[in-house]
């Protein structure tokens, strides 16, 4: 008998049964002992998050023979349907950086931050980690999905840095680029983002880029046009004014409003979407996977043996038997699951998660040694620049925000060339509750239960605990923020600093214009 959603002392488990099923139901569905029409599955995906999932549909939806048995597995649980963004406020926000070594050092390793995430190696620098849960990290994603140029795949020069025509071919004129664009939503523009504020900032930016301010950035007139541009039919400069976000005719050119809109953020928000239908908001690869785990259901209810889709989670893949020419069975740690001699085996797991089950398990193989020899690492650095609102003429005064982006191409002195992006966001100072009175500043592991400080001009109270590793403060005598360090170098004994810092506004809304005093400091030793 199947097993029913499970009552947990919170809640009903319904999302998690309607979508997964137990790797024993899976095993179930292909033993002939019992069902002699039991297939064994054609294609098992292993991971289940951004691309496992993305991947797991797609398959699904193109079988249109109805001929192929689908398994996905991933090592960690189903967490949520949709991208975090679009749900409630959870505080469900993703893990803060941080490393094995300093998890160990604060008896943290092998626990799972902010839920699902962890670390699967060890690296010299700080970093999220990977979240261990359907949909991966496509339930956190920031959303900016820019599409490659040309010349950021090329298909001859440089011996190690060509791409293979086809998957270049495939990208571009096969039309795959031009999908996922409109799958995620970046083939449209930001209606969600106008006002006085992008308008202004995007004035500015092309004022700068036109006059050679932005270094080894190209000029946007040597760029294609932005996906949502492309899609159309010799748009006119009425259409391109509504979809920069103007309120009234600009006047400017057709070729110069293309221009603009290269400078929107090429975000994966659907807005608008085909009539009768729902818009998807912040793009996630759950709902899609949610979706083809319940037509399967629903083509053949209650009957696993016929289920053409199945997801296993909480199931760890740890080696593929290979004989030498094909896997012939997935190792996992419930066990292990054959494939039949035509089966296929899909690494969608993350970047180093899917090295190293390829280097444990293809021993032998021809070209062994090259597996995991190209990884390209995505470097990235985060700037924050405050700028008085003065400075930005002919806005509104509104809170607003602003994305914009740009394309840049640097040449190395060997003659060969890079390529960079800036993701431009800007907006009044955020109200995320890390950042706010009594909170352990930027840490996202921590407990949030704020009040409000006292108004201007009466004293507030601070108590702040630390004992060893565990902080805990007070303000005005109520809990508020409760932090667990995790990081080795933070809180060392020798040199000690205590930080205290606050944004202070007596202009309305705008920080830093006001002054903050202390009076009272206190340090007992516990």
């Amino acid at each position: 008998m199947a097993i029913k959603a499970e009552r947990t002392k919170f809640s009903l488990d319904v999302l998690g049964r309607y979508t997964c099923n137990t790797w024993q139901e899976a095993k179930d569905s292909i033993d002939q002992t019992s069902r002699p029409d039991a297939r064994q599955f054609d294609v098992v995906i292993v991971g289940g998050g951004t691309f496992g999932a993305a991947l797991a549909q797609h398959i699904f939806s193109i079988d249109t023979s109805h001929s192929h048995r689908i398994l996905v597995l991933e090592a960690g649980p189903f967490l949520v349907p949709e991208h975090t963004q679009n749900l409630p406020m959870l505080g469900l926000d993703a893990a803060s950086p941080t490393s094995i070594a300093a998890l160990r050092a604060a008896g943290q390793d092998g626990q799972p931050r902010k839920e699902v995430w962890g670390l699967a190696w060890h690296s010299p620098v700080d970093f999220q980690g990977l979240a261990y849960c359907v949909g991966g990290r496509s339930l956190y994603w920031g959303g900016w999905s820019p599409q490659l140029l040309a010349e950021e795949m090329p298909i001859g020069g440089v011996p190690g840095t060509a791409w293979p025509k086809p998957v270049v071919d495939d990208l571009t004129s096969g039309g795959y680029f031009a999908q996922s664009n409109a799958q995620i939503g970046s083939d449209d523009s930001n209606y969600y983002i106008f006002g006085s504020l992008q308008s202004e900032l995007r004035k500015i930016l092309a004022a700068g880029l036109s006059g050679g301010k932005v270094s080894d950035a190209i000029t946007p007139s040597l760029l294609p046009d932005h996906p949502g541009v492309a899609v159309m039919n010799a748009p006119t400069a009425a259409q391109l004014d509504q979809m920069l976000g103007f309120d009234a005719p600009s006047g400017l050119p057709v070729a110069e409003l293309k221009d603009l809109m290269k400078l929107e953020a090429p975000l994966a928000v659907q807005v608008r979407s085909r009539s009768g239908l729902f818009p998807l908001n912040k793009f996630s690869s759950t709902p899609l996977l949610i979706k083809a785990a319940r037509v399967a259901e629903n083509e053949t209810p209650q009957d696993d043996v016929k289920k053409r889709l199945m997801v296993v989670d909480n199931c760890h893949v740890t080696a593929l038997g290979f004989d030498g020419s094909r896997v012939h069975r997935v190792d996992t740690n419930f066990g292990p699951l054959p494939l039949p001699a035509n089966g296929v085996v899909i690494l969608a797991a993350a970047t180093i998660e899917s090295t190293r089950l390829a280097l444990n398990s293809f021993h032998g193989s021809p070209n062994y040694g090259l597996i995991g020899q190209n990884l390209v690492a995505h470097l990235r650095s985060n700037l924050n620049v405050r700028i008085p609102i003065a400075n930005i003429p002919g806005l509104a005064g509104n809170l607003e925000q602003a994305v914009l982006f740009v394309k840049g191409r640097h040449k190395f002195a060997d003659g060969s060339f890079g390529h960079y992006h800036l993701q431009i966001k800007c907006g009044w100072p955020d109200q995320v509750g890390k950042h706010k009175t009594g909170a352990i500043y930027n840490e996202d592991a921590q407990t949030l239960t704020q009040q409000a400080a006292l108004p201007a001009g009466q004293w507030n109270q601070f108590e702040i605990t630390a004992k060893a590793q565990h902080y805990t403060v007070h303000l005005n005598g109520a809990q508020v923020a409760v932090f667990d360090n995790a990081t080795a170098t933070r809180g060392l004994p020798t040199p000690a600093f205590i930080g205290l810092q606050s944004h202070p506004a007596s202009i309305p809304k705008v920080p830093n214009t006001g002054r903050v005093a202390f009076r009272r400091i206190q340090i007992k030793q516990l």
